[in-house]
């Protein structure tokens, strides 16, 4: 049984850590506002990169790799094995009540079975899923899913993939947050006499889309901020920056005066969030995700990434200051209603509901333990 309901929940929190992402970006933001006298908390991260091996291990590591290719979760690596077996001593040692993996593409293949399989557990697992149903399919087995006892994603775009692989009571939308006091709108508006685009990111962006509209907008300053290797040659009002620390970023944000995301997919955005936190208008593509983040005139949505209306929407804002400011201003509204100490209620409520139900998966503990490794 777990502790005392009067004591805080026990929390085991599983991330991977992206090299790209700063202090104040990435989806693990929230964990540090929950309320400290009803959870304790624990973050670990394991690295996007399997990290090296101990010298005695080294030699298993072709075994490993086969082991963990069973659970045909490709994103899935030796190093989300060992946040896992960690995790494990953990709950076999009764230090917790949940553990949340928050990066659900890249974590959660052997944890949430293994619980049922090793006895009476009062342990609750919950997953947090961030891709588009597209890529999900690739990148989740879905036969893992029945031993999640909670199943949370960022957009509603995502609930057409797992609604049927998950019980409905165990499925929730919980949208992004960002940090609004780091990102916020600066102090007095720019007087640079021109109109600047901040573009940032690399996942799912529509760079063909952003260089033609770029081309055709000689007038416009365009700073990216990204890690990938767009061929942006021959672009001259279009400036490159990668590697920026926390506050170079933020001064960027405020330094714009548009946010323009052309899109492949998305789901969640942190440049969207950081982007709308910073009072910018955005003009973006038309998605259904982006409508749930962006609905309230925030925005100017593009569908199918057309130049021709990407470049009346610039140009719409560029010609009418008061436009930009009260889209600016729903940008920054919008951004409140999802800054993290408004949005981690939700993630209280689900806490605590979990641990008060019925673990997933009970009344298969008859089956041979063999099978708790993922097929």
């Amino acid at each position: 049984m777990r502790q005392s309901i009067d004591q805080p929940v026990r929390v085991r929190f599983e991330h991977t850590r992206y090299p790209q992402w700063g202090g104040h970006s990435g989806y693990a933001q929230f964990v540090r506002c929950l309320d400290p006298a009803s959870f304790r908390t624990f973050l670990h991260g394991a690295s996007d990169r399997d990290p090296d091996l101990p010298r005695w291990l080294r030699r298993f590591k072709p075994s490993l790799k086969r082991l963990i290719a069973r659970g045909k979760m490709p994103w899935y690596k030796i190093s989300d094995l060992n946040a896992e077996m960690l995790a494990l001593a953990e709950c076999l040692r009764r230090r917790l009540d949940l553990v949340h993996f928050l990066d659900g593409e890249h974590s959660g293949q052997f944890l949430p079975r293994l619980l049922r399989f090793l006895g009476p557990s009062s342990v609750r697992t919950v997953v947090t899923f961030h891709q588009p149903p597209s890529l999900l399919r690739d990148l989740v087995n879905p036969k893992l899913l029945r031993w999640i006892d909670e199943v949370v994603v960022v957009s509603p775009s995502q609930l057409e993939y797992f609604r049927p692989h998950v019980a409905e009571d165990r499925l929730q939308v919980i949208l992004h947050g960002v940090d609004t006091d780091f990102f916020h709108p600066a102090a007095a508006a720019s007087q640079t006499g021109g109109i600047r685009c901040v573009t940032v990111g690399n996942w799912l962006r529509d760079w063909s889309s952003f260089a033609a509209v770029a081309r055709a907008m000689g007038d416009i300053a365009f700073d990216v901020v990204t890690r990938a290797k767009p061929d942006l040659s021959g672009l001259v009002n279009v400036r490159l920056y990668s590697g920026l620390d926390d506050g170079a970023l933020a001064e960027l944000y405020r330094s714009a005066d548009i946010l323009f995301l052309p899109l492949k997919e998305t789901t969640a955005n942190n440049a969207l969030l950081e982007g709308i936190a910073t009072g910018l208008p955005v003009v973006a593509t038309d998605l259904e995700a982006t409508r749930a983040y962006l609905p309230s005139g925030e925005a100017i949505l593009v569908a199918d990434n057309r130049t021709e209306g990407f470049i009346e929407a610039i140009r719409g804002l560029q010609q009418n200051g008061a436009l930009r400011g009260e889209m600016g201003r729903r940008a920054r509204l919008r951004a409140e209603e999802l800054a993290w100490p408004r949005l981690v209620c939700h993630y209280e409520r689900l806490y605590r509901r979990a641990i008060r139900r019925p673990p997933v998966g009970r009344g298969r503990a008859n089956d041979r333990i063999g099978s708790a490794l993922p097929v």
